[in-house]
């Protein structure tokens, strides 16, 4: 946004200021607080953050989160928009109806450990630029078919 950004979309201002900004993101009653690198107007003080300045502050948030166990709908929506994933996709992964996925992120019903321990993986993954997870239960839903007789080669050191 940095190098495109020549006015402030608020006010027309087209004095712009890299400058230590406090972000706050609200999620599931909790205020997350960071100090992040924003361009900011002079004139009306409107703070504009590069999307590269805001992923280690969004994996913070979901680090926050997993390490206290947080399983509000709020915080599981936030979480499944980390990898990113929507509601219907994220269901068709774990083999559920994406009315489940609703559910939970609504609060009506709480998350299976299992599929909490799988979006865990599956946003620690995504952080980290890794598929492992996401294309291994993609894979589920078309598994290939084995041949009926398999050559293995299991000497030692063997690739």
């Amino acid at each position: 946004m940095e190098s495109t950004l020549k006015e402030c979309v608020k006010c027309g201002g087209t004095k712009l200021e890299r400058r230590e900004v406090e972000r706050h993101r609200d999620v599931a009653g909790h205020r997350f607080t960071a100090t992040l690198t924003a361009l900011v107007c002079a004139a009306c003080g409107e703070a504009y953050f590069r999307q590269q300045d805001l992923m280690p502050f969004e994996r913070a948030i979901a680090h926050a989160l997993f390490e206290a166990g947080e399983t509000a709908g709020e915080a599981l929506r936030f979480l499944r928009n980390c990898i990113p994933l929507t509601a219907r996709e994220f269901a068709e992964l774990l083999d559920l109806r994406h009315e489940t996925v609703s559910r939970w992120e609504n609060g009506k019903r709480p998350i299976d450990r299992g599929d909490y321990a799988t979006l865990r993986q599956l946003v620690e993954e995504s952080a980290r630029g890794e598929r492992a997870t996401l294309d291994y239960l993609r894979s589920l839903r078309k598994p290939r078919r084995l041949p009926k007789r398999v050559r293995l080669d299991v000497r030692r050191g063997a690739a």
